[in-house]
């Protein structure tokens, strides 16, 4: 560049050394893969000599993906008649494979076969699920094309929203597949079953809907909670798994992290039931299955009287009982004390996500379903405020009663010496 241009001379030996330095690193990482190269094929492999006079320069050659492909393609082709007959053949074999799963001599790292990637560089072994649209396949009874479209989004890590419904089926019907999720008259069955929902598809490709609009057609409104990362192994345990992973994947989301630590409100097993659609006995088999840690809850409220006791027996019915105060925690030791149960708490064992697009998503949704609403505000509910408030405690409870005396609001108070259970206080109400 001249000097006309007002750069100085010092900046112009810079970018010279720069622009050197730049061409000896590219020598030596050419250097480094053409040892990698030597060290995976045999310099007398014969499909790699035949391939590789004819390979265009911009595939880097060096891979030892590649080679491992080529390699492999030759082991299963029989009817070769010689190495280098056809190179544009085994390149077209090389294209249909490029998404199969990693095996021992392919490295997960390598750039030259897109596979989910981590943000570490290493095969993603979960797939990113929000929590509410699992739980509408499990109301609309969707789960099993569900799986499917989780396991096709794993499975396009590149994000380009398309896959070949050839490479689909080779890849999760194939018996040899370390992704194999059912059999080719199954996967015909799912993919109509899903089609509209989670995707559309022609004769060659499928089309990947997106979370909105999947979550809009599972009649989601919003996206609540924390994603998580669902693990790819539950989704090929099978669809009993998947179910339980689905419910266990809100519990999961529900956790909050707060300066006073990690919070999980209690919820009732009747609202599970309308969120998700599963009954309590399914609820606690899921909840085993999937590792669901389960906390017992327990209010402590006013002394033991005929008068407090019908006046509870009307508010809690059968989960109030009596309970004797041996130590004196409540007041003076021996005094009996009303008690009722409350909702449990849950923990699930899914590791939670970034929120990433949520609000992008949410506001896509509104739109998707305010466009499926009817005229003249058919069809649109108040939302209905929850029965109780929990609060981890009293000082956010007292803000909240200040707000509004007449919500049934409580506060944590402790759990017991062995943590089967916790102790809340009652606010309000």
């Amino acid at each position: 560049m001249p000097a006309s241009h007002g750069l100085s001379p010092e900046l112009l030996a810079a970018n010279a050394r720069l622009a050197a330095l730049r061409e000896q690193h590219q020598a030596q990482k050419q250097t480094d893969l053409l040892s990698v190269a030597e060290k995976a094929a045999p310099p007398n492999d014969p499909v790699v000599s035949g391939v590789v006079a004819d390979l265009p320069a911009h595939l880097g050659w060096g891979s030892a993906a590649l080679t491992a492909v080529l390699r492999r393609q030759r082991r299963e082709t029989s009817s070769v008649d010689a190495p280098a007959a056809d190179s544009q053949s085994c390149m077209d074999r090389l294209h249909r494979t490029a998404i199969l799963p990693p095996t021992a001599d392919t490295p997960s790292n390598s750039p030259d076969i897109p596979f989910p990637q981590a943000s570490n560089g290493q095969a993603a072994g979960w797939v990113k699920l929000y929590p509410d649209i699992g739980l509408g396949m499990l109301r609309q009874e969707l789960t099993a094309p569900g799986r499917l479209w989780l396991m096709l989004r794993y499975l396009d890590g590149a994000g380009q929203g398309s896959l070949r419904i050839g490479t689909v089926q080779t890849l999760l019907t194939q018996k040899t597949s370390a992704y194999r999720l059912c059999g080719k008259r199954q996967l015909r069955n799912l993919l109509q079953d899903g089609e509209g929902v989670y995707w559309t598809r022609d004769r060659t490709h499928l089309w990947l809907r997106s979370a909105a609009r999947v979550a809009a057609a599972l009649d989601v409104e919003r996206l609540t909670g924390l994603p998580v990362a669902l693990p790819v192994a539950a989704l090929l345990e099978g669809i009993g798994a998947f179910r339980a992973h689905l419910y266990a994947a809100f519990h999961s989301g529900r956790l909050k992290e707060t300066p006073d630590g990690r919070r999980v409100m209690p919820i009732a097993r009747e609202t599970l039931s309308q969120l998700s659609g599963v009954g309590r006995s399914s609820q606690r088999a899921y909840e085993e299955q999937a590792g669901v840690v389960v906390q017992a809850n327990f209010a402590v409220g006013e002394l033991s009287t005929k008068e407090n006791l019908e006046k509870r027996a009307w508010a809690n019915g059968q989960a109030l009982f009596e309970l004797k105060d041996y130590r004196g925690q409540q007041g003076k030791k021996g005094k009996t004390y009303l008690a009722w149960q409350l909702p449990n708490s849950y923990t699930g064992q899914h590791r939670p996500r970034p929120r990433g697009r949520q609000k992008r998503i949410n506001r896509e949704l509104k739109d998707l379903v305010m466009q499926g609403m009817p005229g003249n505000g058919e069809g649109m509910c108040e939302t209905q405020k929850p029965e109780k408030l929990y609060f981890p405690n009293g000082k956010l409870a007292a803000k909240a009663y200040g707000r509004d005396p007449e919500r049934d609001l409580y506060w944590k108070r402790h759990r017991t010496g062995n943590c089967r259970f916790c102790v809340w206080q009652q606010l309000g109400g």
